[in-house]
C-alpha cells in the first residue's frame, strides 16, 4: 500500500510540474516532505484512513478522493483552474457528470438546433412555432428521469427542499408557503427513507435532457439577433408555458402566465414574473441583450431557480439588480446555469442562493464589473448532497457579504451562521455534501463571512475558494479558510497579491477538525495573517495544510496553537503542516522566526525558509517600469515630478527626481528660492525638505527670505 501511495505522489508531482494551473512547484512539494521528515514521518503519512462512517449515503468521489490523500488536494485546486476556462455550457456538463457520478460521453460537435431555428429568419412568430416543437421532443426526455416517481412523492420531494434546506428561523413561512404552493408539510423527514427516493430518480436521462437543452438556448441565443423584434412585447401561448418577445423600449413584466422562454433586446427593463423552471413547468430561458435591468422576484425558488427542471438565463450588457427571496440562482434536482456579460452588478438575495444546490447544479458566472454579492447564508457557491455549486466571477473588484440574519447558537450566539463562499454541506450522519467553488479570477476582492465561510467544508463534503489576482480581503468569525470540518475537505488558494485574512477565531486558514482535511496556500505578495488557533492546524485526527510561497508576511496572533500543531485524540495524532518559502516575515512567537523549523504538539510541524529569490510586489514592479525623467530635462519640470506623490508605483520615479535636484542643487535652488517658498502645497513642501536634505546649502541661502 505504502508503495502505491508513493507512486501515486510522484504522479501527482508529475502531473503538476506539466500542468499551467499548478499551485505549488514540485520543489515546493518536495520542501513539505522534508518538514515531515523533521518528525519521522513520510509523504504517505498524510493519507492515513479518514473514512470513518461507512453508513453515510452519497458520498462525491473526488470529496472521497482528496479527503483520503490530501496530495491530491493540489490536483483538484489545478482541475478546478483550469475547468473555469472552458465554455459555460461544456463546463455545466461537466459539473453535471460531477454532481450526479456519471460517466461523461462525447461532446456533439455542432449545434443540431441551430439550422432548425434559422428557418424562422426574422420572424417572432415562426421563431415562436420551432421552439415549441424543439421543447415537445425535449420534454419527453426529461420526464424519463422523474418516471419511477409517483405523483405523491414528486411533491414529497418538491417539499423536501424548501424545509430541508431553509433556515428553522423561517419554520412559519414555509409553512405558509407551502400551503399556498400546494405542497404537503413534511413532519417527520426521515433521510433514509428519502434516500430510496432520491435513487428511483434517474440522473442520465436528466443529464441527457438538459445537455440537449443547453445546445437549445446556445442556438436560440445566435438566432436571436437576428429577429425583427415588436414594438411592444408579444406573447404566444404553449403547452410548456409563454414565449414572449420584448421591445427596445423599458419593457416591464409583471405578474405573468408561467414562462418558458423571454427574449428582450434592449431598453431598462423590468421582470417582476416567476423566473423558475419547475416539474409542471420545466423549461426556463430568458435573455437579455441589453440595458440596465432589474430583476425582482418575491417569492422563495423564483428568481433564475430550477427545481425538478432546468433554467438558463442570460444578460448580456448593463448594471443590472437582482433581487430575489430564499432560493435564488439555485437548482435541486435540475440545472441552474446563469450569465452576466457585463456592468456592475447588485445580487441580493435569501439564503440558499447565489450558486446554491441540493442534487442538482447551480452556476452563476459574471463575466466583468465591479460587483456586490448580498445573502444571508448557505449562499455564495453552497453544495449540499450530490451537487455541485459554482459561482465564477472573471473580472472586477467584487464584494461578498454573508450574514445579517441567522444566528450560531449555542456555539457563537452573537455571531452569524453564514454557510457559503465556496462551502460544502452534508446533512450529518446520514447524507454527504457536495462540492461548492466560489472562483474569482481578478479584481481587488472583499470576502465577509461568519460562521463557516471562504472555504470550507462539513460533513463529508468539499468546499474551495479559488482567488486568481488582487489584494482581497477575507474576514469571518469560526471554521473559515480552508478549514475541513467532520470528515470534509475546505480549501482556499489565492494566487497572488497582497492580501489580507482575519479571523477572530479557528480552527481555519489551513485547519482540520475529526478526521478532515484543511488546506490554504496563499502563492504570492505581502500578506497579513490573524486567527485564533490555525495556519496549519490538525485537530481531532485530521489534516492542516498552510503554505505561504513568497512575500514579507505579517504574522499577528499570539497563540500556541497557530503556525503548525497537531493535536493528541482518541488515542493518535493529528498533523499540522506551516510552510512559509519566502520573505522577512514578523512573528509574535519566538519559538517562529525566520530561518527556522520547529515542532510542536503532535506532529504540529513549521518552517521559514528564503526558499526563493525575494519576488516584487505587483506595486514593487510598477515603479520599477514607471517612466524616469531625464536627467537633462528642464529643472522645473524635475521639480513637478518631485513633488508627486511617493507612494505606489511613482515611489521610484519620485526619487530619482529628487537625486537629479541634489545633483543639479545650482538650478534647483535658485529655482525653488524663486518660485516654491511661498507653495501652499504640502507634496512640494516635501519636495523642499528632501532638496534640503540633498544639498544643505540651500541652508545658507534661505536666510535672506526670514
Amino acid at each position: 500500500m505504502r508503495n502505491i501511495l508513493i507512486a501515486l505522489i510522484l504522479l501527482l508531482v508529475g502531473y503538476l510540474a506539466a500542468s499551467g494551473f499548478q499551485p505549488l512547484d514540485p520543489a515546493d512539494i518536495s520542501q513539505m516532505v522534508q518538514l515531515l521528515r523533521e518528525a519521522e514521518l513520510d509523504s504517505t503519512d498524510l493519507a492515513f484512513e479518514k473514512d470513518w462512517d461507512l453508513s453515510t449515503r452519497f458520498k462525491m468521489q473526488s470529496q472521497m478522493r482528496v479527503l483520503q490523500d490530501p496530495w491530491q488536494s493540489l490536483a483538484e485546486i489545478a482541475r478546478w483552474r483550469e475547468s473555469v476556462r472552458q465554455p459555460v455550457l461544456d463546463l455545466a456538463g461537466e459539473c453535471m457528470c460531477e454532481a450526479w457520478q456519471l460517466e461523461g460521453g462525447p461532446k456533439p460537435s455542432d449545434n443540431k438546433y441551430l439550422a432548425r431555428l434559422s428557418k424562422a429568419g426574422s420572424s417572432v412568430a415562426k421563431f415562436a412555432k420551432i421552439y415549441e416543437g424543439i421543447l415537445d421532443e425535449i420534454a419527453p426526455k426529461l420526464k424519463e428521469a422523474f418516471a419511477q416517481l409517483s405523483p405523491a412523492e414528486i411533491d414529497s420531494l418538491q417539499s423536501f427542499w424548501f424545509q430541508v434546506c431553509s433556515e428553522g428561523e423561517d419554520g412559519e413561512k414555509y409553512d405558509e408557503f407551502l400551503v399556498r404552493c400546494g405542497l404537503p408539510r413534511l413532519e417527520n423527514v426521515d433521510l433514509l427513507e428519502y434516500a430510496t427516493l432520491f435513487e428511483k430518480i434517474d440522473f442520465y436521462a436528466l443529464e441527457s435532457a438538459a445537455m440537449e437543452y443547453l445546445q437549445l438556448c446556445e442556438a436560440v441565443e445566435k438566432q436571436a439577433q437576428k429577429l425583427k423584434y415588436p414594438k411592444k412585447p408579444r406573447r404566444y401561448k404553449t403547452p410548456h408555458g409563454l414565449i414572449i418577445f420584448g421591445s427596445h423600449k423599458d419593457d416591464v413584466y409583471r405578474d405573468e402566465s408561467r414562462v418558458c422562454l423571454l427574449l428582450d433586446p434592449a431598453g431598462a427593463d423590468t421582470y417582476q414574473i416567476p423566473m423558475r423552471a419547475s416539474f409542471s413547468h420545466p423549461f426556463f430561458c430568458l435573455m437579455d441583450f441589453e440595458g440596465n435591468d432589474r430583476y425582482h422576484a418575491s417569492d422563495p425558488g423564483e428568481l433564475l431557480a430550477a427545481s425538478m427542471g432546468l433554467s438558463y438565463s442570460k444578460d448580456m450588457s448593463g448594471n443590472d439588480f437582482y433581487q430575489g427571496d430564499d432560493f435564488s440562482f439555485a437548482s435541486y434536482l435540475g440545472l441552474s446555469v446563469h450569465q452576466d456579460l457585463d456592468g456592475n452588478d447588485v445580487y441580493q438575495c435569501g439564503t440558499f442562493s447565489q450558486a446554491a444546490a441540493l442534487f442538482g447544479v447551480a452556476l452563476l458566472v459574471d463575466n466583468a464589473g465591479n460587483d456586490r454579492y448580498d445573502a444571508p447564508s448557505q449562499s455564495q457557491a453552497f453544495a449540499m448532497t450530490r451537487s455541485v455549486a459554482l459561482l465564477l466571477d472573471k473580472q472586477g473588484d467584487d464584494v461578498y457579504y454573508l450574514g445579517g440574519k441567522y444566528y450560531h447558537a449555542p456555539l457563537m450566539p452573537l455571531d452569524h451562521r453564514t454557510l457559503g463562499q465556496g462551502a460544502g454541506f452534508g446533512l450529518r450522519p446520514d447524507y454527504a455534501g457536495g462540492i461548492a467553488v466560489l472562483f474569482d479570477a481578478d479584481g481587488n476582492d472583499r470576502y465577509l463571512g461568519g460562521v463557516y465561510a471562504q472555504g470550507t467544508g462539513y460533513w463529508y463534503s468539499m468546499g474551495l475558494l479559488i482567488d486568481e489576482a488582487g489584494n482581497d480581503v477575507y474576514n469571518a468569525v469560526y471554521y473559515p479558510q480552508g478549514s475541513g470540518i467532520h470528515l470534509a475537505v475546505g480549501i482556499l488558494y489565492d494566487a497572488e497579491g497582497d492580501d489580507a485574512y482575519y479571523s477572530r477565531h479557528g480552527p481555519g486558514q489551513g485547519a482540520g477538525h475529526d478526521w478532515g482535511l484543511g488546506v490554504f496556500i496563499d502563492s504570492a505578495g505581502n500578506d497579513a495573517y490573524s486567527i485564533e488557533g490555525g495556519q496549519g492546524v490538525g485537530l481531532s485526527n485530521s489534516v492542516g495544510i498552510f503554505v505561504d510561497k513568497s512575500g514579507n508576511d505579517r504574522y499577528e496572533r499570539n497563540y500556541d496553537n497557530n503556525y503548525g500543531w497537531g493535536a493528541f485524540s482518541r488515542g493518535t495524532g493529528s498533523i499540522g503542516l506551516f510552510l512559509d518559502l519566502g520573505g522577512k516575515d514578523s512573528y509574535p512567537l519566538s519559538v517562529t522566526e525566520n530561518d527556522t523549523t520547529w515542532v510542536r504538539g503532535s506532529y504540529g510541524l513549521g518552517r521559514d525558509l528564503n526558499f526563493y529569490d525575494e519576488v516584487k510586489s505587483k506595486q514593487e514592479e510598477l515603479a520599477e517600469s514607471a517612466e524616469m525623467p531625464a536627467e537633462d530635462a528642464p529643472i522645473e519640470e524635475i521639480f513637478a515630478i518631485a513633488s508627486e506623490w511617493e507612494v505606489g508605483s511613482a515611489v521610484q520615479r519620485v526619487r530619482k527626481a529628487r537625486s537629479i535636484m541634489a545633483e543639479r542643487s545650482g538650478e534647483a535652488i535658485p529655482y525653488a528660492l524663486e518660485h516654491k517658498l511661498g507653495t501652499k502645497s504640502g507634496l512640494e513642501y516635501r519636495a523642499l525638505e528632501a532638496l534640503l536634505r540633498g544639498a544643505p546649502q540651500m541652508a545658507d541661502q534661505l536666510y535672506p527670505y526670514i
